[in-house]
């Protein structure tokens, strides 16, 4: 066949080029006998080996989505309603219709994250039937692109994207705020969505390019098209190996600026990755994921068995290590129904909080250990803490995640030894987001009104003679990274696979440029305008490579 374009909605960026790997999987053939609760605990075993295998990589956000997922599965409601129907049903219906059923029930609420949670619904109902018949994604076996009609979070989990086989993906449906697309954006894999059924006039074998920035894909290029193509995605390979060889350098700006890079984690691998990508040590360690499913308050020495191993590969290193950050979406069995969270809630059991701390100073005394208080409402909360804290050297920091807490930050950077921005909630309390709600893009914290809460605290730390880092998810994307370098951040703390490209960032940065663009932008009228002031001071052959394959075709494709 000649060649011919698809033009869909992109999902993730990038290029790539293979061989098409057709999965024509319609729910699988009918199943009329099986386990339909089997299957679904069988999904939610795959669910938990991903998980843990992108948290063992640094891929915090996507762990999480997997770990959500496991809860749809595992939900009594989901249960109930599939053994109810099998008194009418054949195995594979039931699941359908219950999956259905409960997808159908959020996606009427008008919520963008229900509405998300109702296509992983969904989609774990046909992975459900799928075990149930025994079936699977075929297995890459040489550089493909996979042709599909849509992908939940856990069949992404089965690609193995990191294994390098499949190098790019194209489905028919599909959205690009899925959560299927958010884990090939975290693996670096082009996807292209909404292609259509004109789709799957591509046979398995053909050679796929997908241009993931353009939304597009070109099915049997010619050999013109073909070469540029492979041209552009040896020198994004080149500009990746150029940035892991930049390991070694300092993360400076052109004319001096000096910015700490720290990486976040929670276990003993993503510090390990987050030191092998050249972080300075650990800007945020999470204390609570190991007891999310605990029956009670843990003790200093399960605090201790967990935080020991993590910081013995830090000795010498900074190692801040937060509190325990309790409630809202991370709230253990014994805490159900509790509204308090973060700090405020562990203050109210000055008992347990005592006894962390302890753990914390134990296993953290070959480090340059730091105590990280989350959601800090005021100045009299850190004295709080303080004084239960053994060691008055150890320094005590607080996370400036609310406007209140902003406003507060002059009276807190006066108490605190350090203040550390936490985004990720910055953004949601300040434009009043569901806290559960994945964030889509972190570009979101160049919104002008965040910006100017940041110059604030900033400000007050700078003043007080404290330092400031930010150690949320906003400082992975380049141009808001270069904005809050701007505003004068001293530490960035982001997932170990971000550090390459920030520090390249830093390096491409004049302190003097970004810090004009950044007062600009905090008067800017949108977020877009303040990241078009941002990406000024960015190479355009750097930035993201931003360079769009199918326009460079040269006006062949047809």
């Amino acid at each position: 066949m000649s060649e011919r374009e698809l033009r869909g909605l992109a999902a993730s960026g990038g290029v790539a080029v293979g061989r098409a790997l057709v999965w024509q999987d319609e729910e699988s053939a009918p199943t009329r006998t099986g386990d339909p609760l089997g299957a679904l605990d069988s999904v939610g075993a795959d669910l938990a080996r991903g998980a843990e295998r992108f948290r063992a990589a640094g891929l915090e956000a996507e762990a999480e989505i997997l770990e959500t997922n496991k809860l749809m599965v595992d939900d009594p409601a989901l249960r109930l309603e599939v053994e109810r129907l099998l008194t009418d049903l054949g195995p594979a219906d039931a699941l359908r219709q219950a999956t259905a059923r409960h997808a159908d029930l959020l996606a009427a609420i008008p919520d963008p994250m229900l509405a998300a949670r109702a296509t992983d619904i969904r989609q774990l109902g046909i992975r459900a039937v799928r075990a149930l018949a025994g079936a699977a994604i075929p297995v890459a076996t040489e550089a493909s692109i996979l042709v599909a009609r849509d992908l939940g979070p856990a069949d992404v989990a089965d690609l193995r994207l990191d294994e390098g086989l499949v190098v790019g993906i194209a489905l028919a449906e599909g959205a690009a705020t899925s959560h299927a697309a958010i884990m090939a954006r975290a693996f670096g894999v082009p996807m292209t969505v909404g292609l259509g059924e004109d789709l799957f006039a591509i046979r398995g074998g053909e050679t796929v390019i997908v241009e993931g920035d353009d939304g597009a894909i070109v099915v049997d290029p010619t050999t013109s098209n073909l070469l540029v193509a492979e041209s552009e995605v040896q020198r994004r390979r080149k500009l990746r190996e150029g940035r892991v060889a930049a390991r070694g350098l300092p993360a400076v700006t052109r004319d001096g600026r000096i910015v700490s890079l720290l990486c976040n984690a929670s276990t003993a691998v993503e510090v390990t990755t987050g030191l092998e990508a050249g972080a300075e040590g650990v800007g945020l360690l999470r204390t609570e994921l190991a007891f999310l499913e605990a029956n009670a308050w843990p003790t200093e020495p399960e605090h201790l068995a967990v935080l020991a191993p993590i910081l013995a590969r830090l000795r010498g290193l900074v190692a801040t290590v937060r509190t325990l950050d309790f409630g809202a979406d991370k709230t253990p069995p014994f805490l159900a129904g509790i509204r308090d969270r973060g700090l405020t809630l562990m203050l109210s059991h000055p008992v347990e909080l005592e006894q962390q701390l302890r753990a914390i100073i134990r296993a953290g005394k070959e480090t340059q250990l730091r105590i990280l208080l989350p959601l800090v409402e005021s100045a009299e909360q850190v004295r709080a803490v303080r004084a239960l804290v053994d060691d008055p050297a150890v320094p005590i920091g607080a996370m400036i995640e609310t406007p209140a807490a902003a406003g507060r930050s002059a009276e807190i950077a006066a108490e605190a030894d350090f203040l550390s921005i936490g985004t990720n909630d910055l953004v949601q309390y300040t434009l009043g987001l569901d806290r559960e709600r994945p964030v889509a893009s972190a570009a979101t914290a160049a919104e002008p009104i965040i910006l100017g809460l940041i110059a604030q605290v900033v400000e007050a730390a700078h003043a007080a003679g404290k330092t400031v880092e930010v150690c949320g998810e906003a400082a992975s994307e380049p141009e808001v990274a270069a904005l809050l370098i701007g505003l004068g951040v001293d530490e960035l703390s982001v997932a170990p696979a971000m550090l390459d490209e920030l520090r390249e960032t830093v390096r491409r940065l004049s302190f003097a440029d970004a810090a004009d663009a950044a007062r600009e932008a905090v008067a800017a009228s949108s977020a877009r305008e303040a990241l078009a002031l941002a990406g000024g001071l960015l190479s355009a052959e750097v930035r993201h490579e931003t360079g769009q394959v199918l326009g460079g075709l040269g006006g062949a494709v047809t």
